[in-house]
């Protein structure tokens, strides 16, 4: 009796097809784990600039002095971290009802391994850090 399928049993091919129906996934989670890796860590470090400029800012004795020690203190954040170029990163500083509030927002269209594969969040990058302004007795 003749077999009908003579290569039936031959399984050296299994693997590359088995490998070439699973790469693109594996590709896809591999792209997805790098680019969201960036853009928790351009996040995180955003929050962590914003919470040092406040936290700077409050010693200053007038308002153009906490502006100036918010400025300088994002500055050398941005300079040691190396997540985004000085400028790139959008700064603002306000002082309202004894409160210093310091607004650091980014674009992240340069900064993350971006593709269509994986969605990603928001392209803008925005945090905010507010410190409470002690009164001079």
């Amino acid at each position: 009796m003749a077999r009908l399928f003579p290569v039936a049993k031959d399984r050296r091919g299994n693997a590359l097809v088995e490998f070439a129906l699973l790469a693109p996934i594996l590709i896809m989670l591999l792209v997805g784990m790098l680019a969201y890796g960036q853009y928790f860590l351009a996040a995180h470090t955003l929050q962590q600039l914003a919470n040092d400029a406040a936290r700077a800012a409050i010693v200053g004795h007038s308002e153009a002095e906490r502006t100036t020690l918010a400025q300088a203190s994002v500055t050398q954040g941005l300079a040691r971290s190396a997540v985004a170029r000085p400028e790139t990163v959008i700064r603002s500083i306000e002082e309202r009802d004894g409160r210093i509030t310091v607004r650091l927002s980014v674009d992240t269209h340069a900064l993350l391994l971006r593709s269509g594969l994986v969605p990603m969040p928001d392209k803008v990058i925005e945090r905010r850090a507010v410190a409470e302004l002690a009164e001079i007795a």
